[in-house]
């Protein structure tokens, strides 16, 4: 009787931690639709108010367009896995293209005088590429640390005594 209960608070746990995964994930899509619909309104109602780097403002229209295209296809997902992989591959290759270019207006202006864009365009454009960057920092350290665990599973398998590996002895006396 105590292993049923301990069985089902283990299984009770892994369900709870499933459903704080499941949260964390609507939050994270709803947090980055905000940022995505603010990113679109921003910069389509500045579009003219950053002569210091124009392209700033449409950055922010095409990057939020963008992340809100790649969020409407989550339903997509369900029904036609491969098309809207394929999708989410090209939309993915070309928002990185455009972090990329992002990256170089916002950052190039930095030490010029980047009050001659509107402030609130700069610093929202700044503030969203700065997530960005922690955010990739973040993921790569993620699988690091992934990739090293799965290693050190492997080898410390490999290492048991319970391992199925045999000696050249034990070959020749199986047969």
């Amino acid at each position: 009787m105590g292993e049923i209960s301990a069985s089902s608070v283990g299984s009770h746990g892994a369900s709870r931690f499933s459903l704080k995964i499941k949260w964390s994930q609507v939050f994270s899509v709803l947090l980055w639709t905000v940022l995505s619909i603010a990113m679109v309104i921003i910069g389509s109602v500045h579009v003219d108010n950053c002569p210091v780097e124009p392209k700033i403002p449409i950055y922010l229209i095409v990057a939020g367009v963008f992340h809100l295209l790649a969020f409407a296809l989550i339903p997509l997902k369900m029904v036609a896995e491969k098309v809207a992989y394929s999708i989410e591959s090209i939309l993915g290759i070309f928002s990185f293209c455009w972090f990329i270019a992002g990256s170089v207006w916002v950052f190039r202006v930095y030490q010029e005088n980047p009050r001659r864009c509107n402030d609130l365009v700069y610093k929202f454009a700044f503030g969203i590429l700065i997530f960005e960057y922690i955010f990739i920092a973040f993921a790569v350290a993620v699988i690091c640390l992934l990739t090293c665990c799965a290693g050190l599973l492997v080898a410390t398998q490999a290492e048991s005594p319970d391992s199925e590996a045999h000696s050249p002895q034990d070959e020749e006396a199986l047969k």
